[in-house]
């Protein structure tokens, strides 16, 4: 017989190693899941992405990255709830004839290990004394951004997620929740990781940032280089932050949406006008969002923050705009009527 693979060894990968990673993720991570596998897979671990796709599924390049793939069935309400207890379920269900792993992590989609190599040195902290460490956990809370599993007890985990999911109600429950009343159920040695990401200062909220949306220091950053990409994406235009690094995204494929349409075009140019009108666009409250044209923010490119006091977001050119609150103001903006609003509604 002629092998026509000189890969034909890795046929039975899945029953040699010792660790496997189950990537969950939806329609909402795939700008970010093309670099996120690509990490992942550089752990040496068995790769599943757990996918919810509904009508957004990734595109074939991507699709060939990690070792294989789970499509649950198609679900209603509650994706990133609801979804993600199933993406759970049915990876389990997959990993459960594979013998040999004995540790098992979850993993976000638009989430990423800059430090693939540190799954052997984090895996040192299971042993007699800890069945599971999540990436953040609080006294009633353990988030389920990135969790760390011996592989006996995610199977357990899955049964606990599936008799719940028995009691069908509207909206789900939430996966912290459940994997909350899991560990106490069963007594699970749940063990809190030695540094939790903290708000920063300066910030509107106090305590753990389950979501890690500063690239802060926690252990699973440093020594696993974690970064939580679609929270520190969500949060740029919000706080008016710089947005994240563009060796993170997909550009090869048409994956933003309408408003990061106009963080495409900055990426692109290095124009900041047009980071200016996306944190425009973007505010966080709906009142103070403003749909100016691009020459609302100067009439050539501009390539630092020199000018940003009289061309920046309308919030802060008016000085209304503050990082640490809220910004539940409404912007008394005369421009908007007197100077703009026939150039905005003669480009409708």
């Amino acid at each position: 017989m002629v092998i026509q693979s000189d890969k034909y060894h890795l046929n039975d990968f899945p029953l040699r190693t010792d660790k496997a990673i189950v990537v969950t993720s939806y329609g909402g991570h795939r700008l970010f899941l093309k670099k996120t596998l690509e990490k992942y897979m550089e752990t040496g671990a068995y790769v599943i992405c757990s996918y919810d796709g509904k009508n957004e599924y990734p595109d074939p390049d991507i699709m060939k990255i990690p070792h294989a793939w789970v499509f649950k069935h198609r679900t209603y309400g509650a994706d990133k709830r609801i979804g993600w207890l199933w993406d759970t379920v049915y990876a389990a269900g997959l990993l459960l004839r594979l013998s040999e792993i004995k540790v098992i992590f979850t993993a976000n989609g638009d989430c990423i290990w800059e430090k693939p190599q540190g799954i052997n040195e984090i895996v040192k902290l299971l042993g007699d004394d800890c069945d599971m460490m999540a990436s953040s956990t609080e006294s009633n809370l353990i988030h389920t951004c990135s969790v760390m599993f011996k592989a006996y007890v995610y199977q357990q985990f899955a049964d606990y997620i599936a008799e719940t999911l028995k009691n069908n109600i509207p909206e789900s429950y939430s996966p912290e929740v459940v994997l909350r009343d899991f560990v106490k159920y069963h007594n699970i040695k749940n063990v809190v990781a030695p540094v939790q990401p903290m708000f920063p200062e300066g910030c509107r909220y106090k305590g753990v940032d389950h979501y890690c949306s500063y690239n802060q220091d926690s252990t699973w950053k440093r020594v696993l280089g974690f970064r939580n990409l679609g929270a520190e994406h969500k949060q740029a235009p919000i706080e008016h932050l710089e947005p994240i690094p563009k060796k993170y995204i997909d550009f090869q494929h048409n994956y933003f949406t309408t408003h990061e349409q106009l963080l495409h075009k900055y990426y692109e140019t290095n124009d900041r006008r047009w980071l200016y009108k996306y944190y425009a666009e973007g505010e966080d409250s709906y009142w103070n969002r403003r749909y100016y044209p691009i020459e609302y923010y100067g009439d050539r490119p501009l390539h630092d923050d020199s000018k940003r006091k009289e061309l920046g977001p309308p919030s802060e050119r008016l000085g209304h705009f503050k990082r640490d609150q809220f910004q539940s103001f409404i912007l008394k903006d005369d421009e908007y009527k007197n100077k703009w609003k026939e150039v905005i509604e003669g480009s409708g």
